[in-house]
């Protein structure tokens, strides 16, 4: 019995070992994450969360990122985990990291939590995925979607090298159409392959990269006036805050995402001041700023809720 038991222990703690191996180790800073992807050749999952107080995120790591499931597949497809936290807490994250990290959120425009970007160690994203799912195994399909773009990516850049000229040229664009629209900007090296072969710009991604240059100076802008005019202001810093935001309003080059933006603030202002057919002006100006975005489709109850109380108001 002796000599069958003690065995049996062995057996048992490999296996403990084998199963403990299995957890996935995150790295949390962004350049040594990218360094090792780089020198590795592997791709980065980048997980933005808030792991104190966002629901989908505390969902997202304990149901999906913590299983054995996701572990074994992160370890088979060699990916380099990087946490990007936000958390509430206070001293849980020194300033100037947490800072960072809302430049980077800034830079993807990441919007909401949890959102996950697959890139390469470049920092190029070819996919995102938002929100959390309910099991592991529907999360892993998404994974290998991603994986397939990646895939796809990477031949047709590929077909593209022995090529010249006018084929070269479409052969990359066709690579680049791969990707989402919104992850095409951040190809800046693809890009600028196509754009010595096309210095004309017809395909008009040289337009794009300079869109999403502008974007990111805006939304950094946007956030610096939000930052000014937060809290409890006087009766004069609220007529200031309005004032400069229909100034940005009056600008033809604020791009619609901020224009909406924009546009909702001094809506607000205006709530605030019992104003509300003013509210209801600005509100959609707002919603007609940018009105294919889930940000405008988020404004039609609002807008219908305003005019009810307008009218019951006449």
């Amino acid at each position: 019995m002796r000599n069958s038991f003690f065995p049996a222990i062995g057996v048992l703690s490999l296996a403990s070992a084998l199963i403990c191996s299995a957890s996935s180790s995150w790295e949390t800073d962004w350049n040594k994450a990218l360094e090792k992807a780089g020198k590795g050749g592997h791709p980065v999952l980048a997980d933005f969360t808030g792991s104190d107080w966002c629901p989908g995120c505390i969902h997202l790591r304990k149901n999906i990122f913590d299983t054995d499931a996701f572990a074994k597949y992160a370890a088979d497809h060699q990916f380099v985990l990087l946490e990007l936290d936000f958390p509430k807490a206070a001293g849980k994250m020194p300033p100037e990291q947490l800072k960072f990290h809302e430049e980077l959120m800034r830079r993807y425009g990441v919007s909401s939590f949890p959102s996950v970007l697959l890139m390469e160690g470049n920092g190029a994203p070819y996919a995102k995925i938002v929100g959390a799912t309910r099991t592991p195994e529907e999360y892993l399909k998404k994974l290998e979607a991603a994986g397939e773009t990646r895939r796809k990516l990477k031949e047709a850049v590929a077909a593209a090298q022995p090529l010249k000229g006018k084929e070269k040229l479409e052969q990359l664009v066709k690579a680049l159409n791969v990707l989402p629209e919104d992850l095409q900007p951040f190809q800046k090296e693809l890009i600028a392959e196509i754009s010595a072969l096309d210095p004309e710009d017809r395909y008009g991604f040289g337009k794009k990269s300079e869109k999403a240059a502008a974007m990111e100076k805006q939304r950094l802008m946007w956030e610096q006036f939000c930052q000014k005019y937060s809290g409890r202001l006087s009766a004069e810093e609220t007529r200031a805050g309005r004032e400069e935001a229909l100034q940005m309003l009056e600008k033809k080059d604020t791009l619609p995402p901020i224009r909406l933006k924009v546009a909702k603030y001094i809506s607000d202002g205006y709530v605030l001041e019992r104003n509300l057919p003013k509210a209801l002006e600005y509100l959609e100006i707002a919603r007609d700023a940018d009105p294919e975005s889930q940000a405008a489709q988020k404004l039609e109850p609002w807008i219908d809720n305003m005019r009810k109380h307008i009218n019951q108001e006449k």
